[in-house]
């Protein structure tokens, strides 16, 4: 609802800046002034949420996946989960990205070859953005959400 909020705080505030602009002769336009506030406005609502984005923590792990007919090399598995209890939640995600491992091996992959395993306390789109920056050839394969108890 929030982000909801946001939006169409932002639309509304975009209509009535153009509506300024547009209804008159030119004489009354907004000032640069006030375009450079809106901008640092809509600035600072982005960085609220990329806070709130941070109360996440995110494991990962870079696999290859070989079938009997299909290979992928560099594939990149996460799972996130929001971050109220600390270390336990790290252990939690950890525990939820084991859990699809083992369901890929068992459907779709039967051979995995784990490259490299990480976690930080930081959304998963964030950490998959520095390991790109690292390894270009990484390949998102998917965003586990680890708040949803899987038995």
């Amino acid at each position: 609802m929030k982000h909801f909020t946001q939006t169409c705080f932002l639309l509304i505030t975009c209509i009535v800046i153009s509506n300024i602009s547009f209804a008159n002769d030119g004489r009354h336009a907004p000032s640069l002034f006030t375009t450079a506030r809106f901008m640092a406005s809509v600035k600072r609502i982005d960085s609220i949420n990329a806070v709130n984005a941070t109360a996440k923590v995110c494991a990962c792990q870079i696999l290859n996946l070989r079938s009997n007919n299909h290979q992928v090399k560099n594939a990149v598995v996460f799972a996130e989960k929001t971050n109220k209890e600390g270390n336990d939640d790290l252990v939690k995600a950890k525990m939820r990205l084991e859990k699809e491992k083992r369901l890929m091996r068992i459907l779709f992959f039967p051979k995995i070859e784990v490259l490299a395993s990480t976690s930080s306390a930081t959304d998963c789109n964030t950490l998959f953005i520095q390991l790109k920056k690292k390894q270009d050839d990484l390949l998102l394969y998917e965003v586990l959400n680890a708040d949803i108890i899987v038995k």
